[in-house]
């Protein structure tokens, strides 16, 4: 073989590879995260989380009118954005109602889709139908807030499911039947307790093992003193809330009794 030919061979051989250069990265670093929205409304679960009394009276949605104690033609809903720099956009309202008491199955009655400017607040009005307007005026109405940003879910999921009484209708001496479900698929303890109040409420009983689903009825008593007076136009308003909760503590719901003092 032609000894030039195998000069060139042999120093084709020993020709390193050319390395391939590094491709550039195509991440994107975002030193600071996206600001979210929070839109949010009162939240018993929320109140319970950080230590506090809850009300089952909302004061973001409003039902009744009062002496008689019946439902509005709508229920008036108070939505809000916390954040004070992300708007919440098409954040969806639902509302959902049930029968009067603890643990009570819901039905959704409509939804609404809003936008929420930071800090801002809005109220909804959701109509209730002709066969609720008939029915009992003391139901649970219940809010869900969604949004996809959501930046604090605890503060999304509020209720009211309560009873009015006046003190110049009904006396002084209160006792209430209300009514608690086991709101799940399986046997378990249901736990009734009633948060610090000024008129001495007692509840029985305050615990019962249940059947999957099972309903049962517990008393509530409690007396406004003769020391709290008011008048008709400048009544005294207390409360006593029931709190249901499962045996391992989770919630159930609550109930809350509002008294006006207008004697």
């Amino acid at each position: 073989m032609d000894s030039q030919l195998l000069a060139s061979r042999s120093s084709v051989s020993r020709c390193r590879p050319q390395r391939k250069k590094p491709r550039s990265s195509c991440c994107v670093t975002i030193e600071k995260p996206p600001e979210r929205p929070d839109p949010a409304s009162y939240s018993q679960e929320e109140k319970l989380a950080l230590g506090q009394i809850p009300t089952w009276n909302s004061p973001d949605i409003t039902t009744n009118n009062w002496s008689p104690f019946d439902l509005k033609p709508e229920a008036e809903i108070k939505v809000r954005n916390l954040s004070a720099t992300a708007s919440a956009v098409n954040a969806l309202v639902h509302l959902y109602i049930s029968q009067f008491g603890i643990g009570m199955a819901r039905t959704l009655m409509s939804s609404v889709m809003v936008n929420l400017s930071p800090l801002q607040e809005q109220t909804l009005l959701f109509p209730f139908s002709q066969a609720v307007l008939n029915g009992s005026p003391t139901i649970g109405v219940y809010t869900k807030i969604e949004h996809s940003a959501d930046s604090k879910l605890i503060n999304n999921n509020g209720a009211q499911v309560h009873q009015g009484v006046m003190t110049s209708e009904s006396g002084r001496n209160f006792t209430f039947q209300l009514p608690v479900i086991n709101a799940q698929n399986a046997a378990g303890q249901v736990n009734l307790s009633v948060m610090p109040n000024d008129l001495g409420a007692t509840i029985s009983p305050a615990s019962k093992m249940c059947a999957p689903w099972e309903q049962f009825m517990v008393t509530v008593k409690f007396n406004v003193p003769g020391t709290i007076h008011g008048t008709s136009a400048a009544y005294v308003e207390k409360e006593v809330t029931v709190v249901g909760r499962f045996g391992n503590g989770s919630l159930i719901g609550g109930v809350t009794y509002v008294v006006r003092v207008d004697n």
